[in-house]
């Protein structure tokens, strides 16, 4: 009669066992992917070049350094701004953090948000109502502008 504690030392010696085993298939493509450099390398040495000449030539399998991709990281703030002129009506700082919620999957406590818009109203970007808070659509730049909207602007 196998009691608790034979079947737990029996079920730990077996997860050990499978432990092993699943390291030794995920190390084999490193193993040989190491081989195979440890070979380039022995055989570049055996050549007899010295490391200036293999430092100095270009090699065609190395990529250029990496761009930046993916999303472009947003502030909190310019999330605001873009949820309160997509709504084209004032929002509360509920439904501002709702938008955020659905439109960048970014979860911001509504006293945060509430914070940012303080400090957006101050800088003058968005300015509180009684329907909530609605963004003020900024005047165009002279300096800026191209030749037909310096008509509009002036």
């Amino acid at each position: 009669m196998a009691t608790t504690y034979d079947y737990l030392m029996r079920r730990k010696a077996d997860l050990e066992v499978r432990m092993a085993e699943a390291q030794k298939r995920a190390l084999t493509p490193f193993e040989a992917e190491l081989r195979a450099i440890s070979l380039a390398l022995g055989a570049i040495e055996r050549a007899g070049l010295s490391e200036d000449r293999v430092a100095s030539e270009v090699s065609a399998f190395i990529s250029p350094a990496p761009s930046r991709r993916g999303r472009r990281s947003r502030s909190i703030g310019d999330m605001i701004l873009m949820a309160l002129q997509s709504g084209g009506s004032a929002l509360a700082a509920s439904d501002i953090a709702l938008q955020l919620e659905r439109r960048w999957n970014r979860s911001v406590p509504a006293t945060a948000i509430t914070l940012e818009l303080q400090q957006l109203e101050a800088d003058g970007a968005v300015r509180r109502c009684a329907a909530g808070w609605s963004h003020i659509a900024e005047s165009a730049d002279p300096e800026l502008a191209e030749d037909g909207d310096v008509a509009r602007v002036a």
